[in-house]
């Protein structure tokens, strides 16, 4: 009997298992990648459904047969799955789009979308972010892009620059939720500006190529893209602690409300950060802020949000020789043995910018403490207002307007110190004790006072810079869009150095005196804050339009922009402290007394320029499709190529050319993905990112030092770029990229040097066709695997290898004589191609990245540990050709002959982030 029991109950419990199966998976924000908490997933036409829980997850129980999964989410678009299960449990995963987001992602801030926007890109969504960042300035976790070279320069924080596809940092755009922020003058981006951005930022978007972006952006390598996160985004707040080698330490707090009612909502954030610095006396000291808040009024959402990060950081500015550094690692790349020997090497970690001071004339009794020469202090809040109007189911429209007001520059001593020659450490104690004592009494000036020998200034580089872009996007029908808009700006950039720190001394005597007398005297005795050396402004003005034709059938997407643009710029040169009649006014400028300097004006300059582009995607299967985008760019000149620290305009300028075709290949499926992408890219007209300095016999025994702004450089970058994802199962990810491009200069021209009458003094020839274009790998191979053995625990070790980079040159030094041809035929005149640039060695990095999520008391935490360069691998990061700051005075294209900065070492990072 109690055997019949047994089976019965058994056949009951397993036929009632039949037929049951469990459909689980997770609910994602689109563009962030945040898990979705509270989402609803319903079986369509019945009351069966549940919710997401706290990680965004969700799991049904459903009977063999055929459904229809509803997902919903409060501000987000619904979404339905067709699934079918019998007798097997399926994951089904969801990715909702914002509905706020959809139409100010796509038209304001230019995001691409898979199978859609015929461009290259990657997405880095925020918690791929968290997890390899690392304390890193944020370009620095982008090496996981093809085609993109980050370094960290000298090691300072926040000094790190990138390059895409061998273009600089000056020719990649950078955008701020569809602001621009690359400096109007030089083109640069300095990220020492952004700290603290990782903890707000929803999505980074890597555009390579001309881009996606409708502005006429200075985007010929690509284009970063960063989102911040806005009512859009998971209601919660986080805090986060991190600690790191050197010293290094962080804390985070951030907020979102989400919408709370009567369409409200805002974010808040602010950070605080300090270290030491890996290479010798890098310290950081840094806050961050941040706000945003978010109002729907009828149609139309309002956003006011700010930024800002006040720090100061220590640097190392100068490349030196590599056996000032490594003797061994000199050796091995044939650098003279003599050289090694007259050197002192001392270490990767050497900065020649700092020393000790003790000994003051307040505290002459003080302890010994490190004093650094170079420090960078910088505070560039920017502040916007966005109006995002749904006019009517076919228009949208957005007005931005945005401020920036950047304060800060950096300080230095006023000549370099001299330097003591076993520690290689500045002699600051020297001069500060030569500045008070007797022998500093200028008895010309005051028999009391003592005037500085040396002292600390700081060049001043601030700006005032406003803009207002507006643009609308209109669905003609369901297969073609129409968007256009205006794109103005006005920049005002603040350029002068000051005294900064006298160093013990009372005053310091004016670089130019043009009177003297007992009665004017005094106002050549600076005191801290007075201006010295130079002061000027620079003046940008822009205008563009901009339109662009888009066609999407789910199957084929094409698009077709059209930018116009005017770039206007005047300088204005500050005289300081002359009178107007000590001053020989020139023909050509206009002349103002401002604040009791006589200012002179050089008249506005205009350059207009366009671009025209265009591609096309093609949708062969759900898993297959192929694009082609070609474009024409006409970019006028940066402001440091048109003018010269004089004042004066350099000649025979034109805007640069770019022409550029591409074509690309995806494969996407739930188990394997990739990208394959060739890129043929032609830069005509390229001018130096600075103007070279010559020396030039202007008579007979004299010479005048002239600045050569360097124009006529043709250079060809072509390439091929692959990545891929490859899902080994649930727990294993494998990722991969190799870039492998061919970027050569190809013009040889020549550099004509007038007078200030424009008289002819000498003509300068160069010849570069062929040498590859310096600062930037052309070889690139990274993979990582990112296991999570069970659910919130990870591991994720990287391998990437960076080749055929070479180090940076000055044209001239290819100036057409035999030494700087390969071989050269004395008889005949016949010569093989220019000399080649250093070829940097080869080097490959070791990175490794855990982490683990877990609730504790209702809390949710994550946890992450962070090591990069795990080996500890030396390497030469960046270098140049015949450097001004080596020691030894060469002409060749060497190991012996470049300045180099070697990478960072080991470096480690620990975070825990509670989220509530």
């Amino acid at each position: 009997m109690i055997r019949f029991l047994l089976i019965t109950l058994f056949a009951s419990i397993s036929l009632s298992g039949i037929g049951q199966n469990t459909i689980s998976g997770v609910v994602t924000d689109a563009q962030s990648g945040e898990t979705l908490i509270g989402a609803n997933i319903l079986i369509e036409g019945t009351s069966v459904g549940t919710a997401t829980d706290i990680n965004g997850e969700y799991s049904l129980s459903l009977e063999n047969g055929s459904y229809t999964l509803l997902v919903s989410y409060v501000g987000y678009d619904n979404q339905t799955r067709e699934v079918s299960v019998n007798n097997n449990d399926i994951k089904v995963n969801f990715v909702l789009e914002s509905q706020l987001l959809i139409d100010e992602v796509k038209v304001v801030a230019d995001v691409a979308r898979s199978r859609e926007t015929p461009v290259a890109f990657s997405t880095l969504t925020p918690e791929k972010l968290q997890e390899v960042i690392a304390a890193q300035d944020i370009p620095m976790v982008l090496n996981s892009t093809p085609g993109v070279y980050a370094t960290t320069e000298g090691g300072g924080d926040g000094d790190a620059q990138v390059t895409i596809r061998g273009f600089s940092s000056r020719n990649v755009g950078v955008l701020l939720d569809g602001v621009p922020v690359n400096d109007m003058e030089t083109g640069h981006v300095y990220w020492s500006n952004w700290f603290g951005l990782d903890a707000v930022t929803r999505s980074i978007q890597v555009q390579r190529g001309l881009g996606a972006s409708k502005l006429a952006l200075p985007s010929v390598g690509g284009t970063i893209n960063i989102i911040t996160k806005g009512m859009d985004s998971r209601k919660g707040g986080s805090i986060k602690q991190e600690l790191g080698s050197d010293g290094y330490t962080r804390t985070d707090i951030g907020y979102t409300s989400g919408e709370i009612g009567n369409g409200w909502g805002f974010s808040v954030a602010g950070s605080y950060k300090q270290g030491n610095g890996w290479v010798d006396q890098t310290w950081t000291k840094g806050f961050f802020y941040y706000f945003k808040v978010d109002k729907r009024l009828g149609n139309h959402t309002l956003s006011l949000s700010g930024y800002g990060a006040p720090q100061s950081h220590a640097q190392r500015s100068y490349m030196l020789s590599i056996q000032n550094y490594d003797a061994q690692v000199a050796r091995e790349l044939g650098v003279p043995e003599e050289d090694i020997e007259a050197a002192t090497p001392m270490g990767i970690r050497y900065n020649q910018h700092w020393g000790y001071l003790a000994r003051t004339k307040d505290n002459p009794n003080a302890e010994s403490k490190p004093f650094s020469e170079r420090v960078n202090e910088y505070h560039k809040p920017q502040f916007t207002l966005k109006d995002s109007w749904n006019v009517n189911e076919h228009l949208f429209i957005s007005n931005i307007a945005y401020l920036s007001i950047g304060n800060g520059g950096g300080v230095r001593a006023k000549s370099t110190p001299s330097t003591n020659e076993e520690t290689r450490q500045m002699n600051f104690q020297t001069f500060y004790d030569k500045n008070i004592s007797d022998g500093s009494i200028n008895l010309a000036f005051d028999d009391q006072l003592h005037a500085a020998s040396n002292y600390m200034i700081r060049r001043v580089n601030s700006h005032r810079w406003f803009g207002l872009l507006s643009t609308l996007n209109y669905e003609i029908n369901d297969l073609n869009t129409f968007s256009g808009g205006i794109d103005l700006r006005s920049y005002r950039g603040i350029h002068y150095e000051e005294v900064y720190d006298l160093m013990g001394a009372d005053y310091a005597v004016f670089d130019y005196i043009t009177d003297w007398d007992d009665a004017t005297k005094s106002k050549y005795m600076l005191k801290e804050g007075d201006k010295n050396n130079y002061h000027n402004d620079g003046f940008v003005r822009w205008g563009g339009l901009f339109g662009q034709w888009e066609y999407n059938n789910d199957i084929l997407s094409s698009f077709i922009n059209l930018t116009v643009s005017n770039s206007g710029y005047q300088r204005a040169d500050y005289i300081l402290m002359r009178k107007t009649s000590d001053v020989e006014q020139r023909d050509d400028f206009n002349y103002e007394t401002i604040d009791g300097n006589l200012v002179e004006f050089t008249d506005w300059k205009w350059f207009p320029g366009y671009t025209a582009k265009g591609g096309a995607n093609y949708n062969f299967t759900k898993r297959m499709n192929a694009f082609a985008n070609l474009g024409y760019l006409s970019k006028a000149p940066r402001f440091n190529n048109v003018f010269s620290y004089d004042n004066v305009l350099f000649y025979n300028f034109d805007n640069e050319i770019v022409k550029a075709f591409e074509l690309g290949y995806s494969y996407n499926s739930t188990i394997f993905s990739a990208n394959l992408n060739a890129y043929y890219t032609i830069w005509e007209n390229k001018p130096m990112d600075s103007a070279t300095k010559k020396s030039v016999e202007t008579s007979p025994g004299e010479y005048e030092e002239f600045s050569l702004n360097i124009k006529g450089m043709d250079a060809l970058h072509k390439g091929v770029e692959l990545d891929f994802i490859f899902k080994v199962n649930e727990q294993i990810d494998i990722q991969g990229l190799i870039s492998v491009g061919d970027w050569r200069w190809n013009s040889s021209d020549s550099v004509r040097i007038y007078d200030d009458n424009q008289n002819l003094l000498t003509t300068e020839f160069f010849d570069a066709t062929g040498v590859h274009v310096g600062n930037s790998a052309q070889t690139q191979i990274a993979g990582e695997i990112r296991w999570e053995p069970f659910d919130g625990l990870y591991f994720k070790p990287r391998v990437t290898y960076f080749a055929d980079y070479y180090a940076e040159f000055d044209p001239i030094s290819l100036d057409g004589t035999p030494d700087s041809y390969e071989w050269y035929n004395e008889e005949t005149g016949e010569h093989g191609n220019a000399r080649d640039s250093w070829r940097i060695p080869p080097y490959m990095i070791f990175d490794f990245h855990a982490g683990y999520r877990f609730e504790l008391f209702d809390q949710r935490f994550q946890l992450r540990a962070n090591m990069l360069n795990v080996l500890d691998k030396k390497r030469i990061v960046r270098a140049e050709n015949n450097s001004g700051y080596i020691d030894v005075n060469y002409t060749d294209f060497d190991a012996k002959s470049a300045g180099v900065f070697f990478g960072l070492g080991r470096t480690y990072n620990f975070s825990l982030k509670m989220f509530f």
